[in-house]
């Protein structure tokens, strides 16, 4: 197994997401929140199997490789 890095699709890799805030009559603040999906970082991580890992694992669950 191993781990690829993937850009974060809540964020689009900046770490933060931006609010508005309400702050007077028509006036609104922006802030910069971090990211919860990726804690800021950008990326998130995902397992990627090969293939003969992933038949090892099918098989162990009892499920056919077969389509």
């Amino acid at each position: 197994m191993k781990r690829m890095q993937v850009t974060c699709g809540n964020c689009a890799g900046v770490g933060y997401t931006v609010r508005w805030n309400v702050v007077g009559d028509g006036v609104a603040q922006r802030e910069g929140i971090k990211c919860e999906n990726c804690d800021g970082k950008g990326w998130t991580e995902h397992a990627v199997f090969s293939i003969e890992e992933a038949k090892a694992i099918l098989k162990h669950c009892g499920l056919s490789t077969e389509s």
